[in-house]
């Protein structure tokens, strides 16, 4: 088998044209190189070097050789690189899961600043329901999740809860785009668009319409929020939904209301239990709580 140490000394020879100057990059004896490049010519049976007029000239057969060497240790210094790199934090892929309103948002906006200063950074980005969400990292196939609060807590570890305030959505023309805010109140006898009762959302809705006198008339529901918008920007009533929703919703033309009522939107941020951020998500999450700033207010 070849060594490691012959094969650096006969980079260094190549590389500086004579011993004396191999021997000096590797802080070694000049009989030393001499030596580590006599045990690479018997094991690989070539003749390196030959002398002419006093100094050492490469073989064809050397130069070569050189060039596979040269393409180990570039290989070698890839990876020496890169671990330095994942040591500071400097290049990672990062496993990421998170429900639709999010992922498509907010999650998209933070991917793209923190990118932009850390081009290494590299993730792999999965839009789902919340209890896959869970699944997914609870079987550790996601290093973090974004999702609606959960009751798995015995599978995952609790990052925080971030509340954020719902807003209404409408369509051009409506009759209620006259109020500046909504509440429950004004939902009585409209149209909605609702999200189905195994989402957060749609589980808030259907409690606060069953206390109503006058409920609205629920004409769709559906788990996902973009439907529940483009519905809504197709005539099919009103809605209530997470704040990135309203975002994307006023961007396609449709009009966005504060929602005046107590209800909050609740996003849980997960990880697998007992693993630790380290500082590739502890300086994403961080990027991620910059880009939240817009939609606190509700508007």
């Amino acid at each position: 088998m070849l060594s490691q140490r012959s094969l650096e000394a006969f980079r260094a020879v190549i590389e500086c044209g004579t011993v004396s100057g191999a021997a000096e990059n590797l802080h070694v004896s000049q009989p030393a190189v001499s030596r580590l490049i006599k045990d690479l010519e018997d094991r690989t049976g070539l003749q390196l070097f030959t002398r002419f007029g006093g100094k050492i000239v490469p073989t064809p057969e050397a130069r070569e050789l050189a060039i596979e060497i040269d393409r180990s240790f570039i290989g070698l210094s890839a990876i020496e690189k890169a671990a330095r790199d994942i040591k500071v934090g400097k290049r990672s892929t990062i496993s990421i899961s998170a429900m639709p309103a999010i992922a498509h948002s907010v999650l998209s906006d933070t991917l793209v600043s923190y990118q932009r200063e850390r081009p290494d950074f590299r993730v792999s980005l999965q839009s789902m329901q919340t209890h896959n969400v869970v699944r997914k990292v609870a079987t550790r196939a996601s290093q973090l999740g974004f999702t609606s609060p959960t009751h798995h807590e015995y599978d995952v570890d609790l990052i925080r809860t971030i509340k954020l305030p719902y807003c209404c959505i409408l369509r051009e023309g409506q009759e209620l785009t006259a109020k500046a805010e909504l509440s429950f109140d004004d939902f009585g006898g409209q149209n909605v668009v609702a999200f189905e009762r195994s989402t957060a959302t749609g589980t808030m809705m259907e409690r606060a319409f069953a206390q109503m006198t006058n409920p609205p008339e629920i004409t769709v529901s559906t788990h996902l929020s973009t439907l529940v918008s483009g519905l809504v920007l197709r005539g099919m009533g009103i809605s209530i939904v997470d704040p990135f929703t309203a975002a994307a919703h006023r961007a396609q033309g449709g009009i966005v209301r504060p929602f005046a009522d107590a209800a909050e939107f609740s996003l849980a941020i997960i990880r697998p239990r007992g693993q630790s951020l380290g500082p590739d998500l502890s300086a994403f999450l961080e990027q991620f709580e910059r880009e939240l700033i817009p939609y606190k207010d509700g508007s």
